[in-house]
C-alpha cells in the first residue's frame, strides 16, 4: 500500500496543487560580484540583509554551522537561451537538470553555506554562488542527517 493510498484510507484528500507560484522575497544578498559566473565563490562572503519582518525567524541560525539558501537567479530570467541541454567544460552533454547551471526554467539557487556570523538582520555567509542584490526566498540550517548523503556519486569526468 502506498503512502498516498494509507493518507486516503484515513480520509486524507490532498487537494489540487496550484498550476502558478508566487514567492515573496526574505531579503537580499549582498557582496562584491556584480554579474553571474559559473565558478569561484569558495571564498566570495556575502551578507544576506533580511526584510525587517523576518528578525525574529532568524534567531538561533548562527548556532548551526552551515545553512541552505535557496535565492531567485532574476538575471537568469533575463537571458536569451533557455537551453534544455547543455555542454559542459569536460565536453559531456548534460539535460539541464543534471547541471548547475543557473538557466533553469524557474531560475532557483540552492546553496549550503557555511554560516559566519549573524547580526540583527545581517547574516555573513561564505560560498554563496549569487551576485550581489540577488533575491533570497528561504533559509534553513543544514541538518547531516537529513542533507548529507554518504557515499553520494557524481559522473566521472570533471563536471
Amino acid at each position: 500500500m502506498s503512502i498516498l493510498d494509507r493518507f486516503r484510507k484515513k480520509g486524507f484528500d490532498r487537494p489540487a496543487a496550484p498550476d502558478a507560484v508566487t514567492l515573496l522575497p526574505i531579503g537580499h544578498v549582498r557582496n562584491d560580484v556584480q554579474k553571474p559566473r559559473p565558478s569561484g565563490w569558495e571564498d566570495t562572503v556575502s551578507i544576506i540583509e533580511l526584510l525587517p519582518e523576518h528578525e525574529r525567524r532568524v534567531y538561533g541560525l548562527d548556532r548551526y554551522s552551515h545553512a541552505i539558501v535557496v535565492t531567485y537567479l532574476d538575471l537568469a530570467a533575463d537571458a536569451p537561451e533557455k537551453p534544455e541541454q547543455m555542454t559542459l567544460a569536460s565536453g559531456n552533454v548534460y539535460g539541464i537538470f543534471a547541471t548547475r547551471s543557473q538557466l533553469r526554467p524557474n531560475h532557483l539557487g540552492v546553496s549550503v553555506v557555511p554560516v559566519v556570523a549573524l547580526a540583527g538582520l545581517n547574516i555573513s555567509v561564505r560560498g554563496l554562488d549569487a551576485i550581489d542584490g540577488s533575491i533570497v526566498l528561504d533559509i534553513k540550517p543544514y541538518l547531516p542527517e537529513y542533507d548529507a548523503v554518504p557515499g553520494a556519486t557524481i559522473p566521472e569526468g570533471k563536471r
